[in-house]
């Protein structure tokens, strides 16, 4: 199993207050793996022009942004970027060759309200990048005290679940300094009473925490729990397990293209994240693919 190793941290920024989680969650992250920190923003298109003015602009409220959330470090990078800005975001994740690009969930409503809903970048840049994306409109707590993965039969869950235990025991709190970290994986099962397909995909889901247990308790230094839930909704299941557990991270794999070619979350993943105010950590083809098989090995 490989160790997350969080080298580069790129957070998106659109300079307002509602980018604020975003850039300190990226910050704790950094800190906490010893990454280098690079912080970008879009400029909107009338600032477009090439005139230094606006990025020196730029990096100025950057830096107040830095000073309001209460961040002092000089390990940071910051990229005035011009375009379209999930295309640009994307772009530069691809160049620095980021480990994880940290998004704000979404921008506010006229007079301060939220929508509650993952805005238009956001979704842009999460749906077209192949780094992890964690999507936040809280700061990320740091150390993580308790991950939540949703698993089920596909290769999709079985590699966003060694993503999860990865993140899990790279942010984990050392159980001398408390409780220590758990990754909780959730199963969500339809039918009551469950019907023969369904129960034999959780007899394949236990069986494969049980072997993720076997072999993830010599060095990941994390509890590992396996949870079903019986509810026709997986949606509502895991937004309500999620909360009632009080996660610090919740952990989903995407489905890289839809069935139109265009990029795409999944379903579940896509409503759940729109939903769910706790930090999400989305886990693109790119990543869970070189992890789906790994159980196989241990």
């Amino acid at each position: 199993m490989r160790l997350l190793r969080l080298k580069t941290v790129l957070a998106a920024t659109d300079l307002l207050p509602s980018s604020d989680a975003a850039v300190a969650s990226a910050a704790r992250l950094a800190d906490a793996a010893g990454a280098k920190l690079h912080i970008a923003h879009v400029a909107p298109e009338r600032a477009q022009t090439g005139a230094s003015d606006s990025s020196d602009d730029a990096s100025a409220s950057i830096a107040s942004t830095l000073e309001r959330i209460g961040i002092s470090r000089t390990n940071h990078r910051v990229h005035v970027l011009s375009g379209d800005p999930p295309t640009a975001l994307s772009a530069l994740a691809d160049q620095i060759r980021t480990d994880v690009i940290v998004v704000g969930r979404h921008r506010p409503r006229a007079g301060g309200e939220s929508n509650g809903s993952v805005g238009g970048t956001a979704y842009g840049v999460m749906t077209q990048s192949l780094a992890p994306c964690l999507i936040t409109s809280q700061p990320l707590h740091v150390p993580v005290l308790r991950t939540v993965v949703a698993i089920d039969t596909s290769e999709t869950a079985r590699g966003a679940l060694l993503v999860a235990l990865s993140w899990s025991s790279a942010l984990r709190q050392p159980k001398s300094e408390g409780p220590g970290t758990t990754l909780i994986a959730l199963h969500v099962a339809s039918g009551r009473p469950l019907s023969e397909e369904a129960a034999e995909r959780k007899r394949i889901v236990d069986h494969e925490l049980s072997v993720l247990k076997r072999g993830a308790g010599s060095w990941a230094g994390v509890s590992v729990e396996g949870v079903t839930e019986t509810d026709d909704d997986p949606v509502t299941a895991i937004i309500r397990f999620a909360q009632h557990h009080d996660a610090d991270l919740l952990v989903l794999g995407t489905r890289g293209l839809s069935a139109k070619n265009l990029p795409g979350l999944g379903s579940v993943s896509e409503a759940v994240t729109r939903q769910l105010e706790t930090p999400v950590l989305l886990v693109p083809p790119a990543v869970w693919r070189n992890h789906a098989h790994e159980i196989d090995y241990f």
